[in-house]
């Protein structure tokens, strides 16, 4: 009795002398010394202190030097991110000291790369691992040596140096960033990038986030110091810099409010410079907004604020709306529907990067529409009357617009379900009459984006289509299997009673009737084919786009061709008519050459001009512990200097090699070879 009585008060005290911190033990034998204050626990020992748990056979307590010791002690944080062993650990209230430690955060099974130290200290109060005199391995080499380093405890990012990004081009030279994390609080943290080039300059970007119970957002700038810029005889301000800001909140339960807004210094910074931190180095519209939502059962109601600046640097037609009300109202009866929207707003337009001319436009929009639906078996009849109307005034004048419109649109529905496989066919009728005296849009007119939605709408934005007198007839057809074979089809012709035309002044421009084939097949072996053809009478507004990928366990590869024909750039007030052609072809693959080799490659070749346009080949090792990458890169982009300076159009050539390392768990430097094979538009 009196030897149970001394084991517990010596577990007690020893314990609690020990380990002022929460501590839980667990052992399958106990022996102990109270003269000496010795104990030594045996067989599946575990003992947690915070954040780590450490494991052995056989574990020495000392109390009287606050040690314990084995000859191999095992350890880890609680979600297992991080792990090790060492041979000796020293513990007080507030910190953890271990000897001779080989630890990492490799999410592998084999020993691929990980630090050996000579002193591992871990602070309680900030779940942070700060390790002396240390060598970085990998595959038993060593990388670097690291006098004094820092290492996070769990996935959680913690305030250090992240792997720095470095890349050499004929451009800026030696280009290198390193990122610093900081984490200032739970729902706060701040990431500060500085950057070195040493054909251009240096400068420093930022990204703020922060995160609350009913709103989020981020705050990114950049600034450069550039005095070696090949653009400095257009931007002679050797301080560039760029910002975006971002914020969404929930007021109540019905009403958000979100804001965002940027801008640059000058058109060239963000496709010459800017960092993908930014959040702006692929944009070529800067937006500047605010907006206050209210939805309720039946309505929804937005005033904004809504404003945009073209980084391109020709661009004319910076657009602000100042302000604007927007609200749609919904009521639906049985099989009557009632839907009006109106939007009221003042716009100024003008006063891009280097044009100052403003143009101020008040517009007023009413749109109700009636609709009544009737089903009966497998038909659908839905009537609907709708009106638009436009008002607009402008420095110079003030107009109307009204346009009533009667469509009838049918269908028949019919379908067939045998064993795993369903099978739809709907052809449909669609008819659409309206009348306008007048119509008042603005200035340019682009045809060939408008040719997806002519079949369907009866207007495009603000624009009317005068004497429409339509009918348009087609088919659906959809088939689907439990093997997960898909197969859709959509083929519909457009006919008009007479040309449909837009009118301004006394120029009429002539609106196609297209015949249009929607094709989509997906079958269980990972093969995906898309069509889309849009074909008109005049040929001018046909266009081509056909898609064919192949996704299998060692290979992804997709063909793409784009062709349209005799794209009509018109310029209503100067009368001009421009036309183009667009005709290209991609070709894009990703394969594993064996277990841990892969490569991919991408060419996106412009058939009209016979040139390859954008080039990637890429080659990389990959293994349970690090991915190691090599990418090819060669592009043509437009020079804007020859743009600005002889409004000529003439390309210059970018080759350049990237590379990407990543040691998993710890970071990375570069970027893979997936951010490269992405699509870039023409």
């Amino acid at each position: 009795m009196n030897k149970i009585f001394n084991f517990l008060f010596f577990t007690t005290f020893c314990f609690g002398s020990l380990f002022a911190s929460n501590i839980e033990f667990n052992a399958d034998k106990t022996s102990f010394d109270t003269k000496n204050k010795f104990l030594l626990l045996e067989g599946n020992v575990s003992l947690k202190i915070e954040n780590l748990q450490f494991k052995a056979d056989q574990v020495s307590l000392d109390n009287k030097n606050k040690v314990f010791s084995s000859e191999k002690i095992r350890f880890s944080s609680l979600d297992d991110f991080l792990y090790g062993q060492t041979k000796f650990v020293s513990v007080s209230e507030d910190k953890t000291i271990m000897k001779d430690v080989e630890f990492s955060s490799c999410p592998c099974e084999d020993k691929i790369w990980w630090v050996e130290s000579e002193e591992l200290e871990f602070q309680n109060s900030n779940n942070l691992l700060s390790a002396k005199k240390s060598r970085l391995i990998v595959q038993g080499k060593t990388l670097a040596y690291l006098n004094k380093a820092n290492f996070p405890i769990s996935a959680k990012r913690k305030t250090g140096i992240l792997l720095p990004e470095i890349s050499i081009n004929e451009r800026s030279g030696l280009d290198l960033k390193i990122p610093v994390y900081l984490n200032l609080k739970e729902n706060l943290d701040l990431t500060v990038e500085p950057r070195l080039m040493t054909q251009r300059g240096y400068g420093i970007t930022n990204q703020l986030r922060y995160l609350g119970r009913n709103y989020e957002g981020f705050f990114n700038s950049s600034i450069l110091f550039d005095d070696e810029s090949s653009f400095k005889t257009l931007e002679r301000d050797e301080t560039r810099w760029s910002y975006n800001l971002s914020h969404q909140q929930k007021v109540k339960d019905n009403v958000f409010f979100n804001l965002e807004t940027s801008s640059s210094g000058d058109p060239f910074y963000l496709s010459d410079l800017g960092s993908f931190m930014s959040g702006l180095s692929r944009t070529f519209v800067l937006p500047q907004k605010t907006d206050l939502t209210f939805f309720d059962k039946n309505l929804f109601v937005k005033a904004d604020i809504n404003s945009f600046k073209l980084t391109n640097p020709l661009g004319v037609n910076q657009f602000q709306r100042m302000p604007g009300i927007e609200m749609k109202y919904f009521i639906n009866r049985k099989n009557f529907i009632f839907h009006l929207r109106s939007d009221l707003a003042n716009f100024r337009k003008g006063g891009s990067f280097r044009n100052e001319e403003k143009q101020r436009v008040q517009r007023l929009i009413l749109k109700p529409k009636f609709s009544y639906a009737l089903f009966k078996n497998n038909y659908l009849l839905e009537t609907s009357f709708l009106i638009n109307y436009i008002h607009l005034e402008t420095n110079l004048n003030e107009a109307s617009s009204i346009l009533p419109t009667l469509k009838l649109n049918q269908s028949l529905k019919f379908y067939k379900q045998h064993n795993s496989e369903r099978f739809i066919f709907e052809p449909f009728l669609n008819i659409s009459i309206s009348d306008q005296k007048k119509i008042l849009n603005d200035l340019m007119i682009d045809s060939g984006i408008r040719m997806t939605s002519l079949n369907e709408d009866a207007n495009f934005g603000d624009l009317f289509f005068s004497y429409q007198k339509d009918l348009n007839i087609g088919a659906k057809l959809f088939r689907a299997n439990s093997r997960k074979k898909n197969l859709s089809l959509k083929v519909e012709k457009l006919f008009s009673s007479r040309k449909k035309s837009i009118f301004y002044d006394e120029i009429r421009l002539d609106l196609p009737e297209p015949f249009s084939i929607k094709f989509n097949y997906k079958s269980p072996l990972g093969v995906v084919f898309n069509s889309n053809i849009s074909i008109d009478d005049d040929k001018n507004f046909s266009s081509y786009k056909n898609t064919l990928k192949i996704d299998s366990k060692e290979y992804k590869i997709s063909f793409s061709h784009y062709l349209v024909k005799n794209i009509q750039i018109f310029n209503l007030r100067e009368n001009y008519l421009e036309m183009k052609k667009i005709n290209s072809f991609d070709f894009t693959a990703k394969f594993n050459l064996s277990k841990n080799w892969a490569g991919g490659f991408k060419f996106i070749n412009d058939l009209e001009h016979k040139k390859n346009i954008n080039s990637v080949i890429s080659l990389d090792y990959e293994n349970d512990g690090m991915t190691v990458g090599i990418a090819y890169l060669k592009s043509i982009e437009l020079d804007w200097f020859s743009i600005l300076e002889n409004s000529t159009f003439r390309d210059y050539h970018k080759d350049r090699f990237r590379l990407f390392f990543e040691l998993k768990g710890l970071g990375s430097i570069g970027r893979p070879k997936e951010d490269y094979l992405k699509r870039r538009s023409l």
